[in-house]
């Protein structure tokens, strides 16, 4: 396997999850135990620390993760939440109670220190658990609608 072809494998993805899949099956084939050689191991390496660092937004051209999209479709209706996109994760505040059965459908989890909602892949406990402003200040944070409702001014 060449450069071009590690590369070629990354095209069209439509969001990080994909990138993530895509470079966890080239890992099992490139890794230097496995027979893989250093040389393409750290090729593969570089071509995916390049996508995570600059952020690339995938042949859709959204901002955000396909899978992610879907998810925020689905609740972006409800009032009184705050939805906020922080790396790969959605994490949700405000008014929950009344929704938290389709939270938890849509395979939303309950983070009990944070009192919010998230979705997204969590690898493992955290010895140093990280406050949400340090999460957001290491991956970056969008806010995609906020609880306040709009008031109408009477004329």
């Amino acid at each position: 396997m060449t450069h071009l072809e590690i590369e070629k494998k990354f095209e069209n993805i439509e969001g990080i999850n994909e990138a993530k899949k895509i470079y966890k099956q080239l890992a099992k084939k490139l890794h230097p135990d496995v027979g893989g050689s250093d040389e393409l191991f750290k090729m593969l390496n570089s071509i995916y620390n390049h996508i995570l660092e600059n952020g690339i937004y995938f042949s859709n051209e959204s901002k955000f993760d396909l899978e992610l999209e879907k998810i925020i479709s689905q609740i972006l209706h409800y009032e009184n939440l705050i939805i906020e996109v922080v790396g790969s994760w959605i994490w949700l505040s405000g008014d929950t109670k009344t929704i938290k059965d389709k939270l938890k459908e849509l395979n939303f989890k309950w983070a009990s220190k944070k009192k919010m909602w998230y979705y997204g892949e969590m690898k493992g406990r955290n010895p140093k658990e990280k406050s949400l402003e340090e999460i957001k200040s290491k991956y970056g944070c969008e806010t995609v609608k906020t609880k306040e409702k709009r008031k109408l001014s009477n004329f």
